[in-house]
C-alpha cells in the first residue's frame, strides 16, 4: 500500500523528520549524494564526519524515518542546508555544543 500524501493544507507540524528533511533538501534543489558532500565539508570544520558511502545510506534512513540522528549528525545537518535546526522537527539538546 502506497503511503497516504499529505493534502496542500495540511501543516507543517504534522511532517515527520524525515519529510521536513528531505523538503529542505529539495528545496535547495540537491540530491542525496550533493547533501552527503555539504554534510562532509560541514563536518571538517567539526569533529569530522562519516565516509560518503555511510552518509548516503543514513541520509536516506533519515528521510525514510528508519533511524534519527543523534544531536551532532541533526547539527551537521541543519548547517549543510543552512536551516535552523529546530526546523527539523526533533528535539534539541540545549546543552549539546556543535
Amino acid at each position: 500500500m502506497a503511503p497516504a500524501r499529505m493534502a496542500d493544507n495540511d501543516s507543517e507540524d504534522d511532517l515527520t523528520y524525515g519529510r521536513r528533511l528531505r523538503r529542505a533538501r529539495l528545496a535547495k534543489q540537491w540530491s542525496q549524494l550533493q547533501l552527503a558532500h555539504r554534510i562532509r565539508e560541514v563536518g571538517a570544520k567539526h569533529r569530522g564526519v562519516a565516509a560518503l558511502h555511510s552518509l548516503l545510506i543514513m541520509i536516506s534512513k533519515w528521510e525514510n524515518d528508519r533511524k534519527r540522528p543523534n544531536q551532532y549528525s541533526l547539527h551537521l545537518i541543519a548547517a549543510a542546508l543552512e536551516i535552523d535546526v529546530t526546523s527539523l522537527g526533533l528535539p534539541v539538546d540545549r546543552d549539546f555544543v556543535f
